[in-house]
């Protein structure tokens, strides 16, 4: 009996062990207290124990903790700190709203990151940027760009001035996953790259990836940009108003069921610009003055068309924007909550530009939507289920001709974050996505039948994924995940074979049916982040990442125009394989107050593709022979100084690469630049708050031209020159560089309380100097035919001549918040 007695004793006192040390998960939502936003990275930390974490971009947290009472801090910059006290004797949920602290009237600073996030997270050759830090940044005609203000980050660079498609660390502007609310994007342009299709008041934030990419994106060898939209207030109406030169805008957020059901919608257009509204009045004035209507009854006769992007100019003086282009953008974004459980919410962007160029009236833009509907099962365990489809269009129609052209993709994707224990975070999921690509319509209207210069095409991209954060020990955590993709080029079509000499179809053989699988690809894509915390304040980071890229922009120049087109690996055409290794040594200095970082990248690239000489348009129906593979290579070394607070702000970034091909078919087998290199890049950006009412800011820019194609001489047939070619991108344009500045001022005299209402009428003007010494900076280079008559005066037939677009431009908006 005395023995039992003990026995159970012991189990007894084991049991309390066991109970003890049971944990269990404390979890939720944390939004904001006024609109209900949900707010990611804010942090979450227990003090006793050290254990913390930081809630992620559905604004859910989850943390791990032995049974017992607790004081838990939330934190999140911008916002007051929240402490509640918990006793945690099972799973619990909690959800909490923070509420933003507002000092004066000067918009709040929400960063999704903690002051020390750049050094203690497993993130490398990652970017993220507030809105806050984009408004400080003059752009091109006063509209804050966050397309143009990437390019202003170490290792980032435009492929031209004023143009929104960008280069990361050498590699192609296809080669960037462009993503708004997880819908991709394929050209993300107005105005031939004047302006970007994200409208700033309708983003959140935004991530660059230049390396460390997650498991969970893929498709891109480069790059991924994502970009999250607004969501719409819970609670209140809000609105808000901007007048520009060329560009208005506005947004709305209704709440339609309080809690429940918000809608948020923001447009933009050049219709509803200053200088629009001014050469309608001008012109129709002009017009009835002079009774020179045109056929339509709304333009001057003999007003010239300008090229897409290009101010126009009329015979009786300048247009700022003389109807010839005009473009817009629609944000829309419904939130609907069922219950504490799940949501749905629904994001699409329409985007549409036009212009009346000479021969007829162009049109091309993006239609893109994302259902999604995210599901907690337990504490521990959450779900999204996305539904996506995008469409790019582009159609010409002039004289006899109708051209068009585009790419449609529908997909699914489900994932699934796994919070396991307060060490690991673990995200898995399965995506397919299919994809129909239209090469190319050209019909002769004047004829009964149509031609396509160049056959359709169908393909099925997949992939299955897992990763983890895992927090190894204090000093050491780790991203890291396999990514297995998957792509099949479908029927119906034709797969040929084509004489390597002459590009012409050899052999073919037809599939008729849209389950044919014409071409199969598959790769297992790794990947790794890897962080070593040297001490507080500072540590060394390591990353590998190889990532398959299935699609291919077709391009003859370095500048995505709105015609390129989609193409996918096909049996002639193999995929693009991207091995990238970065080492990083990352350190903060007074207290976070400045911030350093410097990286070293080496990117090998199998599988990279240049077209053959010989190629000067689409008009073909063999495009793909003329696309040539082999290999390519980039390194280089970024590193940037930032002050990211205070009433002084800024950055100062350099990069220092070399990016280079060898294509068998292409300059003798060669290396040689390919046409994104740039050798050196440097920007300086820095905002200063005079007053609380005034900002001034100014950016400077520097980067090596980028590499030309130029005749090295001339040679004749029957007294007509030809141009030798050598070397491909023997040559380069001139160096880039120029001082933009810019001015902030709301005046509190214009702030007027809306005591019904219990808010304010907030005013703000913004004014931009761009190219403050009126640099003209060459960005293409263009051939003209002079005058000579003999084979003497022969090589003045085909001068090359420099082209820059912008000189010092200067610019307004007003902005109407309430």
């Amino acid at each position: 009996m005395r023995k039992l007695s003990v026995i159970l004793l012991l189990i007894a006192v084991y049991s309390a062990e066991m109970i003890g040390q049971q944990s269990f998960i404390l979890s939720g939502t944390i939004t904001n207290s006024e609109s209900g936003e949900r707010l990611p990275g804010v942090t979450v930390f227990e003090e006793s124990t050290g254990k913390g974490t930081v809630s992620n971009d559905e604004g859910s947290y989850s943390l791990h903790l032995p049974k017992g009472v607790y004081t838990i801090l939330f934190k999140y910059v911008g916002y007051a700190d929240r402490t509640i006290t918990i006793n945690l004797n099972r799973h619990m949920q909690k959800d909490l709203a923070l509420r933003e602290v507002t000092t004066s009237i000067d918009p709040v600073l929400v960063e999704a990151k903690r002051a020390d996030h750049n050094v203690s997270s497993t993130e490398i050759s990652v970017e993220k940027l507030t809105m806050k830090q984009v408004e400080r940044i003059p752009v091109i005609m006063g509209e804050m760009d966050i397309m143009k203000t990437i390019q202003l980050l170490p290792g980032i660079t435009s492929i031209a001035e004023g143009r929104s498609g960008y280069i990361v660390r050498g590699s192609g502007i296809d080669q960037n996953l462009i993503l708004m609310d997880g819908m991709p994007l394929y050209y993300t342009s107005h105005m031939q790259g004047l302006y970007s299709v994200f409208n700033s008041d309708a983003v959140n934030g935004l991530t660059v990836y230049k390396g460390g990419i997650p498991a969970h994106f893929g498709g891109r060898g480069a790059s991924v940009l994502d970009v999250r939209m607004k969501e719409g207030d819970f609670n209140q109406f809000r609105t808000s108003v901007s007048i520009g030169l060329i560009t208005s805008k506005f947004s709305l957020e209704v709440p339609v069921l309080p809690n429940k059901l918000s809608v948020f919608l923001a447009g933009r257009s050049t219709k509803l610009g200053i200088g629009s509204a001014h050469d309608y009045i001008r012109n129709n004035w002009l017009a009835a003055k002079s009774g020179e209507l045109d056929e339509k009854g709304s333009n001057i006769k003999g007003q010239t068309a300008s090229k897409p992007g290009l101010p126009g100019e009329s015979p009786n003086g300048y247009n700022f924007f003389a109807r010839n282009e005009s473009w817009m953008d629609l944000n829309t974004k419904v939130i609907y909550k069922f219950n504490a459980k799940n949501s749905l919410t629904l994001s699409t962007y329409v985007g549409r530009d036009s212009a009346l160029v000479v021969g007829g009236l162009t049109e091309w833009g993006n239609r893109a939507a994302h259902l999604k509907w995210s599901h907690t099962f337990t504490s521990s365990l959450l779900s999204t289920t996305s539904l996506i489809r995008s469409r790019y269009y582009t159609d010409q129609a002039g004289g006899i001709y109708h051209f068009s052209s585009g790419i449609t993709t529908t997909g699914f994707k489900q994932e699934f974050v796994y919070f396991l224990n307060d060490k690991n975070d673990i995200r898995f999921g399965l995506t397919s996505e299919y994809q129909d690509f239209n090469h190319g319509h050209l019909e002769d209207t004047s004829q009964d039948d149509a031609g396509k210069f160049m056959p359709p095409m169908q393909g099925l991209e997949s992939a299955l994924y897992i990763e983890n954060d895992q927090r190894i020990t204090r000093r050491i955590s780790a991203l890291y995940g396999l990514r297995y993709s998957l792509y099949q080029r479908l029927g119906p079509g034709d797969r040929f074979v084509f004489d390597e000499e002459s590009n012409e179809p050899l052999s073919s053989t037809y599939f008729s049916r849209y389950a044919d699988i014409m071409s199969f690809h598959h790769y297992l894509e790794p990947r790794l982040a890897l962080t070593f915390l040297m001490n507080d304040f500072s540590s060394l980071k390591l990353s590998y990442n190889r990532n398959a890229q299935y699609l291919r922009l077709m391009t003859l120049g370095a500048e995505i125009q709105w015609y390129d087109i989609w193409m996918p690996s096909t049996s002639n055409i193999d995929p693009m394989l991207t091995d990238q290794v970065a080492i990083g040594y990352f350190r903060n200095f007074l207290e976070d107050q400045i911030e350093l970082s410097a990286e070293a990248y080496y990117k090998n690239m199998k599988g990279a593709a240049d077209f053959e000489d010989g190629l000067h348009n689409y008009l073909v129906d063999n495009l793909e022979a003329y696309v040539a593979t082999g290999q390519g290579r980039s390194y280089g070394f970024e590193i940037s100084v930032e002050k990211p607070k205070g009433r002084l702000t800024g950055r100062i970034s350099y990069n220092v690469g070399k990016a280079e091909y060898q294509i068998d078919v292409i300059n003798k087998g060669r290396w040689y630049p390919n046409m994104f290199d740039r050798t050196n890049s440097l920007s300086v950006l820095s905002s200063f708050e005079l007053t609380k009412y005034l900002t001034l800011s100014a950016t400077f820019l520097y980067y090596t031209g980028r590499p030309v194609t130029l005749p090295e001489s001339y040679y004749y047939v029957s007294g007509i020159p030809f141009p030798y070619w050598e070397g491909r991108n023997k040559y380069r344009l001139p160096d880039y560089h120029r001082l933009d500045l810019g001015l902030k001022f709301h005046p509190k005299f214009m702030t007027l309380p809306l005591k019904k209402l219990n808010r304010e009428l907030l005013t703000s003007f913004e004014v931009s100097l761009y190219n403050i010494y009126n640099r003209r900076n060459v960005h293409t280079i263009y051939y003209s035919q002079g005058g000579g008559k003999s084979i003497e005066d022969a090589t003045h037939l085909f001068e090359p001549y420099g082209v820059s677009t912008y000189g010092f431009m200067p610019s307004f908006q007003l902005n109407i918040e309430f």
